[in-house]
């Protein structure tokens, strides 16, 4: 790793910790001001929207300006976002509504950030080593989620939601300092409108059908089979297994195969990577199948291990493939345009995976959602452009670091 790179992971590394930790200071933040469930979604349904919506913005800003100060300026709109609200609970001012708009301006912030990440990571680092650096930056994002919601839970219990999110907004300043040092020539420019700019990130992300056709795919997964597993799958265990302590070993089995996965991810390369990555994941509809059933912990935790192994080593294999086939002057829109549109699905998924296991069966939609990940992942992987697809045919214009 160079210096560039330790600095981006470095800081990267502990704005996921603090990413983690915020979402249990929001909830017990806002039921603690009396709001119930229906205000605690609605927080998160504000960042997640307003993250959705304003990432498309933010791909142009990171192919228009120097995705370093980008990134900068995301992390102190992140930092203005967690101290008011950790002011305004530390300081006993704070309402619940307070509370859900500045969730939305901090989902806007964030975006800004993201897409500038995917261009700033090819520039500091050549073609060769991408895999190998978004493995490590797996690792630091499956690691800091069980360590992040831990010392949130931590905070909350002992000093409050406030503090907590006064810490979050402490990590944010920590990676903007460390991004302050990353030494970097941009190639980015403003050569067109931002209307322009939008048309140009939106054609190159169709143009690759590759990576259109995975994106809406896993669309598809999060609002079919995703969003119902992890939503039926609290319900189940409360109801039908041993309560919370059948759930929780399945979320951490989870977690603990998203960190094995991005390990994996440092080096597996096999020769068609789009494939190989389809049919790890194929195995993972099986959680759905034990969950439909409830299995006993012993089968349905490594299921779940399993199912975020794939997880996590696909998410390599795919960012890999997306710097390295993607211009590096567009790849900050393109990079928002296939986050923006994986994501478009999840809050309805959210939303609906308990009305319509109501209405239809919690087994029969776990088994649909299943069923549909099998033949799906058949059917996509394929499809010629994803068979044909290799490292060695994508273009390797590598920008200069100093």
């Amino acid at each position: 790793m160079g210096r560039n790179f330790k600095l981006l992971f470095a800081g990267r590394t502990v704005s996921y910790f603090g990413t983690y930790l915020a979402p249990i200071a929001v909830a017990f933040a806002i039921l603690g001001l009396g709001g119930g469930a229906t205000a605690v979604g609605l927080s998160f349904a504000a960042w997640t929207l307003a993250q959705v919506s304003t990432l498309a913005v933010g791909g142009v800003l990171g192919d228009r300006f120097p995705r370093r100060a980008v990134m900068i300026g995301s992390d102190v709109a992140s930092t203005a976002v967690r101290t008011a609200m950790g002011v305004l609970l530390v300081t006993h001012n704070a309402h619940v509504w307070e509370l859900i708009a500045l969730q939305g301006f901090g989902g806007a912030s964030v975006a800004f950030y993201n897409p500038a990440f995917y261009g700033l990571v090819r520039e500091i680092v050549p073609a060769e080593g991408l895999q190998k650096t978004n493995g490590w930056l797996a690792i630091a994002r499956f690691a800091a989620f069980p360590l992040g919601a831990a010392t949130g839970g931590t905070i909350v219990a002992t000093v409050g939601s406030g503090s907590a999110l006064l810490f979050d907004g402490g990590t944010y300043v920590f990676s903007a300092l460390l991004l302050s040092f990353v030494r970097v020539e941009s190639h980015v420019q403003a050569s067109s409108g931002m209307v322009r700019q939008l048309r140009e990130g939106w054609q190159a992300f169709t143009e690759n059908t590759w990576l259109w056709l995975i994106t809406l795919w896993i669309s598809l997964y999060f609002l079919i089979t995703y969003a119902p597993f992890f939503v039926l799958g609290p319900y189940i265990a409360e109801h039908s297994m041993h309560g919370a302590r059948s759930w929780a070993p399945v979320v951490t089995g989870e977690g603990i195969g998203a960190l094995l996965g991005s390990l994996a991810g440092l080096r597996f390369r096999p020769r068609r990577p789009l494939v190989a990555a389809g049919y790890v994941f194929l195995p993972t509809a099986v959680q759905s199948v034990l969950l439909a059933y409830h299995a006993s912990l012993y089968a349905l935790a490594p299921a779940a291990a399993f199912a975020g192994f794939a997880f996590a080593c696909g998410s390599v294999i795919f960012d890999t493939a997306m710097q390295r086939s993607i211009p590096p002057d567009k790849l900050a829109r393109v990079g928002a345009y296939s986050w923006m549109s994986a994501m478009v699905f999840l809050p309805a998924g959210y939303a609906l995976a308990g009305p319509i296991g109501s209405l239809v069966g919690m087994r029969g939609y776990l088994l649909f959602g299943a069923a549909w990940l099998v033949v799906s992942t058949i059917a996509v992987y394929r499809r010629p452009a994803m068979r044909d697809f290799t490292y060695d045919d994508a273009p390797e214009a590598i920008a200069v670091t100093v």
